[in-house]
């Protein structure tokens, strides 16, 4: 279970309000460790992770169906992150009348591409960046990236405070416990490579 710490809602959100927006795509929501580490690292402000309702009902689901979550873990999970980062969801009124065809190739991305063009959203992090190359997410200025590369790159702005929330990330793990350097070889495992090798060298 990821663990959130009550926030400072005032002091939270102001801080938060000139960081980069970055909507998570379900295939970089799991394996369960790379979603830990970018919750952290949101919680940490290094980013604003922005979500919708699609994105975590289609979580919830699909880590069902691949067997890593039962459906009582999986709403567990869904309702503390929606619970914690209550000022970040992309209202529904702002995208669901704006979904074309034009968006993606793949009709059920297609929500999700609406919510990041009219959802102010500036980074996509996906494992399927070919189902979000269309001109209306580049004319949005919605940078595509994988969550591999988004960690090299925050590690690159901020190594001490990546470092930190690693740290923390594992310190929280509990049963069984977890250390460090258990917790970058999961990212390792989990799609995380290049991070990997370059947060082991800290």
């Amino acid at each position: 279970m990821v663990t959130l710490y009550a926030p400072q809602w005032a002091a939270q959100v102001a801080r938060a309000a000139g960081l980069e927006r970055v909507f998570i795509d379900t295939s970089e929501l799991f394996p369960f460790t790379i979603m830990d580490l970018l919750l952290t690292l949101s919680e940490d402000l290094l980013f604003t992770w922005v979500w919708t309702d699609e994105l975590l009902d289609e979580w919830e689901r699909v880590i069902v169906e691949h067997g890593q979550r039962t459906p009582e873990s999986a709403r567990s999970v869904s309702a503390a992150v929606r619970g914690f980062f209550t000022p970040y969801r992309i209202a529904p009124d702002l995208y669901r009348t704006q979904v074309t065809d034009d968006l993606s190739p793949d009709p059920t991305d297609r929500v999700h591409a609406a919510a990041c063009v009219f959802g102010n959203v500036h980074v996509l992090l996906t494992k399927n960046t070919k189902h979000f190359q269309s001109q209306r997410l580049s004319e949005a200025g919605v940078q595509v990236t994988s969550a591999d590369d988004y960690l090299c790159l925050l590690y690159e702005r901020h190594p001490e405070q990546v470092a930190e929330s690693i740290h923390r990330a594992a310190e929280a793990k509990t049963n069984p416990a977890v250390t460090a350097a258990d917790m970058i070889e999961k990212l390792n495992n989990a799609g995380a490579p290049k991070f990997a090798a370059r947060i082991r060298n800290h």
